[in-house]
């Protein structure tokens, strides 16, 4: 049997009222406590007011600017609750990426209604894009996506969210250590597709949900441990940064039962760090896309077997196809595409962007990879990552990760340098310590005592902070770009 997202929250009200659903802070950082009743209560409001204003004839979305606050979680369910396609944006989206992103949105829907910080929803319009609305079908949610590349795109979930007792959350997700009515932390903006997901399970399967309002990561280890948490998703960047504190105690993390780390590529050091911190029962790793093609899961005790790997297709088959759409043998290089028994559930884009798939099913976003002799998968940059230096292909994360493991390196970014001899060299941005001071003749020796030449650094530039994605995704784009004559030596 399944139920509403109105009879769900309902039905766990009447049945404990008192237990908590929501831990919040304000922008004081006092803390904020919503029992199940009093969150029942207001999402009831809030999607009553919204059922007041909306006009059935049209086809509407809500539009919830969604920081990790307490009105954000209950707007995204006061939408879902009335069931009205709900899209979660960023607060702090410039203004021209939130106009591209709203002529998206007008693609679908002729209204839209804002969902304001008291929850009052205000019509706002939705420029028509270019070419007729796309998708007839009802939609649950839409996510944006598409963050590293500078191309907007916004996927849809077909709809209406249900709780179904069997499904809520995915069976993938429930190896990863969830149980039912457990207490979560989430660390990553509701904005984006893992903690929005993560959130919508929670919240459907009678989790108590801390919000950590942004991500610092003395705060998080806290968090962790005065709220018992017993679940909790990452990405690299996080993790790399809990890593870095000092005196890190494993006793601190005694109450959580997994961590499952998802979006960007993970390096080997901080995978390791997390398994020595938690040990390998408890890390969990999971590479799908936002658009729902399929799913793969490892484990840390399978990882260790296979550095590198992110696992072997959950429920899903994985083909790589060489640029004919050939198969490929294993270990060889190619696009990973995936195929699930669940495409009834995958996302479609609500703009020109298609997902490439093949005549039996299988389905790409473009992602490179090669698979193992007993299926397991490794991932491999994109085309438009790789850095080619005179022939030889270099791998951006590869460069990151030695020059992360310098003392006095917070961040770094490995782009493409224009050189005449060689088509390009690698060029890193660099962001130190506060205070530290190094020479960049030292990091191109530190990166030589751990890369092949051609990988070295040949230019070096201090910044203050390298653009990442909400997922921790290097947004290279927007990197400012080297130039030959201007970039800056060791």
């Amino acid at each position: 049997m399944t139920l509403s997202v109105r009879w769900r929250i309902a039905d766990i009200a009447r049945a404990v009222p008192d237990r908590t659903a929501l831990v919040g802070f304000d922008t004081d950082l006092a803390e904020q406590v919503l029992s199940w009743r009093e969150f029942a209560d207001r999402v009831a409001d809030a999607a009553g007011a919204l059922r007041a204003v909306l006009d059935r004839s049209t086809r509407s979305c809500a539009v919830v600017p969604a920081g990790n606050t307490l009105p954000a979680a209950i707007g995204i369910a006061a939408a879902l609750t009335a069931e009205v396609p709900v899209f979660p944006l960023n607060p702090g989206t410039p203004p021209t990426e939130r106009d591209a992103l709203l002529r998206l949105l007008g693609r679908r829907f002729e209204r839209g209604y804002l969902m304001d910080a008291q929850l009052r929803p205000r019509r706002i319009d939705l420029p028509a894009g270019p070419g007729p609305p796309a998708g007839g079908s009802a939609v649950a949610y839409l996510l944006a996506t598409g963050a590293s590349t500078g191309i907007p795109k916004i996927s849809a979930r077909p709809g209406p969210l249900r709780y179904d007792p069997v499904r809520t959350p995915s069976v993938v997700i429930r190896q990863t250590g969830w149980r039912t009515e457990q207490r979560q932390l989430i660390v990553g903006p509701l904005y984006h597709a893992a903690p929005f997901t993560a959130f919508l399970d929670a919240l459907l399967d009678s989790n108590t949900v801390v919000l950590q309002p942004f991500f610092a990561p003395q705060w998080t280890v806290e968090l962790v441990r005065r709220y018992a948490i017993e679940w909790l998703q990452l990405t690299p960047t996080h993790m790399r940064e809990i890593l870095r504190l000092p005196d890190l105690d494993p006793a601190g993390f005694a109450s959580l039962r997994a961590m499952l780390h998802t979006a960007a590529r993970c390096d080997a050091d901080t995978k390791r760090g997390w398994i020595d911190l938690l040990g390998p029962e408890r890390v969990y790793e999971l590479y799908g896309a936002t658009e729902g093609i399929g799913v793969t899961l490892v484990r840390g005790d399978e990882w260790l077997a296979r550095p590198g790997t992110v696992g072997r297709g959950f429920l899903t088959q994985i083909r790589i196809l060489d640029d004919a759409g050939n198969a490929v043998p294993p270990g060889t290089t190619g696009t990973v595409f995936m195929r699930t028994p669940q495409r009834a559930g995958r996302s479609d884009y609500v703009n020109d962007q298609a997902i490439r798939t093949t005549l039996d099913g299988f389905a790409t976003v473009g992602d490179h990879g090669r698979l193992d002799r007993d299926g397991y998968l490794y991932l491999e940059p994109r085309d438009h990552d790789i850095i080619n230096v005179g022939g030889e292909k270099v791998d951006p994360d590869e460069v990151e990760a030695a020059l992360r493991d310098h003392p006095a390196v917070i961040d770094a970014a490995a782009v493409a340098v224009p050189h005449r001899t060689f088509g390009s060299v690698v060029g890193a941005h660099v962001v130190l310590h506060p205070g530290a001071s190094v020479r960049r003749a030292e990091l191109a020796a530190h990166c030589g005592r751990r890369l092949a030449g051609y990988k070295i650094p040949k230019h070096f530039t201090f910044v203050d902070q390298v653009p990442r994605s909400a997922a921790g995704k290097i947004q290279r784009w927007r990197l400012a770009p080297y130039h030959e004559n201007g970039a800056t030596s060791p």
